[in-house]
């Protein structure tokens, strides 16, 4: 026997009690039957502490339902309950494995009895004038007193949590118990519960986690194809290496995709349009139920601008998105794991993932925590290893980046800016041409960027005389070093040379900077420090140079 997926009429929800669903249920209720240990470890047909009662209950439950229905496979099934006993199952010894698994009834081949137009016609209660508006349809109709349970959001109860509950005595002060304090009809429930579980189940494709936020997102259009294309479009740009493999010429196609709807055209071939309607929700577990992180109802072709919008925000190089040499699209989840100490996805701070996804998806400002989480980050740690942690400092600076654009609107560079006159970002440069000297001349335990870039960013004055004079001694010994060192002396002394000539002369060093400003500082060490090891030209020429240079000395 292997179970197989059926669409039945919704599940009642039961805690301690004992209560039935209609047509379908587990053997226990349905049968009378539960799975007991018996001798050597095997399980047989047997009956538990309340079997009795709940199969009583099943019985009870549907002889209420179909009591004076007229088709005859219903009526089969009335005087199948009725005559029933749990012993009868011992007859059936292939029918072992059906032992606590849900089951369905049917009459020969002919359909499952839930499925028959008389037995749907019981199941689906009619809106009527009685009851209360629903505040989901605006209809009148009987109203559902305990809300779907909601499974698929890590956290959460095993069991799964609702969206909507109440259980204290609070919550009754105006004669309103459980369900009536937020009037939803039973229709309405049941769909949004259905829809909501059958997203968020293992393998839907139609969901992605985010920081401590399930991200669920579907969408709506005039066509099954467009909304199928749509869905796969959005589950492309967010899951990426999160469990969909693509490879260069797919983030491609992507790219050209999104930027095409983002500019209100179809791309050829498909069926993205872009007045596509397109939802997006973000849930948390709390406790025993369910918190909104965010809802975001839009067109496909809004969101697309705003996706552009953030991939272009965080477009810096050399760019830290490639992979196996191929240039990869902006993850905000796999950012996330950027903030956390020891990059742990349970260290990752509870809001700020929703926060950064609401932004992305309606183009408002990052999260001002966003750019505190980053420079705390920076302050705290020392030199990523680029075998476990890649080009970290890359994908932090394109966050910066972006931050600074939406929320500040500076102009910041996408690569070395040789020319630019930002005292900060000068001062980023220099720190990283002091960096590379000292980490040409000796590898350290804990080097200069360690111990001196959170202080070097926030407070310049106070520690670049400090490094300039460490730097002179390394430069001296990279000289008297002669060779490789002697050339990556001579490319950092050009490097501080240009850089010293662009600070305002006569001017004191700043004596703190914003965090703002130190996100500038830091982008101009990542551009200045990556600079020094991507120009190869540079070491070939510093290198020509250094037999003159040591004649003269």
């Amino acid at each position: 026997m292997q179970p197989r997926k059926l669409a039945v009429p919704a599940a009642v929800k039961r805690t301690s009690g004992v209560r039935s669903n209609l047509l379908w249920d587990k053997t226990a209720y349905a049968l009378g039957v539960t799975a007991v240990p018996g001798p050597e470890g095997k399980s047989f047909a047997g009956q538990g502490g309340r079997t009795a009662a709940e199969h009583a209950a099943f019985r009870e439950a549907q002889l209420a339902l179909l009591e004076g229905v007229e088709d005859e496979a219903l009526n089969a099934f009335v005087a199948f309950c009725r005559t029933w006993e749990p012993s009868h199952f011992a007859r059936f010894p292939d029918a072992l494995p059906l032992l606590d698994q849900n089951v369905v009834f049917r009459v020969g081949e002919e359909d499952w009895l839930h499925d028959r137009a008389e037995a749907l016609a019981l199941l689906l209660t009619p809106e009527s004038e009685e009851g209360a508006m629903c505040l989901v349809t605006g209809r009148f109709g009987p109203l559902v007193r305990l809300h779907p349970t909601i499974k698929g959001v890590p956290g959460a109860q095993s069991s799964g949590a609702s969206l909507v509950s109440f259980n204290n005595d609070a919550e009754t002060s105006h004669g309103k118990v459980q369900g009536e304090n937020a009037p939803t009809s039973e229709a309405a429930a049941f769909a949004y519960g259905t829809a909501l579980n059958a997203l968020l189940a293992r393998g839907s494709g139609n969901n992605l986690r985010i920081g401590d936020a399930t991200v669920a997102f579907w969408a709506r259009g005039d066509a099954a194809l467009s909304e199928e294309q749509v869905e796969d479009l959005l589950r492309a740009a967010w899951h990426g290496d999160a469990g969909v493999e693509t490879d260069e010429q797919d983030e491609e196609v992507l790219r050209s995709k999104l930027a095409a709807v983002a500019h209100g055209r179809v791309p050829e071939g498909t069926a993205l349009h872009p007045t596509t309607q397109v939802f997006v929700l973000g849930l948390a577990s709390n406790a025993a139920r369910l918190s909104v992180r965010f809802w975001h109802p839009g067109t496909l072709g809004d969101l697309a601008r705003h996706i552009v919008a953030f991939w272009n925000e965080c477009a810096i190089e050399p760019s830290p998105f490639q992979k196996a040499g191929t240039l990869r699209l902006p993850k905000p989840w796999s950012l996330l794991y950027d903030l956390a100490p020891q990059r742990d996805a349970k260290k990752i701070s509870p809001t700020l993932g929703g926060d950064l996804m609401r932004a992305i998806l309606s183009g408002s400002p990052y999260p001002a925590t966003l750019l505190a989480a980053v420079i705390g980050r920076l302050r705290v740690e020392g030199d990523p290893d680029p075998k476990r942690d890649g080009n970290l400092d890359g994908r932090r600076a394109a966050l910066l980046r972006a931050v600074l654009i939406r929320n500040h609107k500076l102009e910041v560079p996408v690569a070395l800016d040789e020319e630019a006159d930002d005292v900060a970002y000068l001062l980023g440069r220099l720190f990283g041409a002091y960096a590379y000297a000292e980490r040409s001349y000796q590898e350290r335990g804990a080097g200069l960027r360690a111990k001196y870039m959170g202080a070097a960013s926030a407070t310049p004055a106070r520690v670049f005389p400090a490094l300039m004079r460490g730097y002179e001694h390394n430069l001296d010994a990279l000289r008297k070093a002669g060779g490789m060192k002697a050339g990556a002396g001579v490319k950092a002394d050009r490097a501080v040379a240009a850089i010293l000539g662009h600070l305002p002369g006569g001017v004191p060093l700043p004596g703190a900077l914003p965090l703002e400003e130190q996100g500038r500082f830091f982008i101009g060490f990542y551009h200045q420090i990556s600079a020094f090891y991507t120009k190869a030209e540079d070491a070939a020429e510093a290198l020509i140079e250094t037999p003159d240079q040591g004649d003269d000395e």
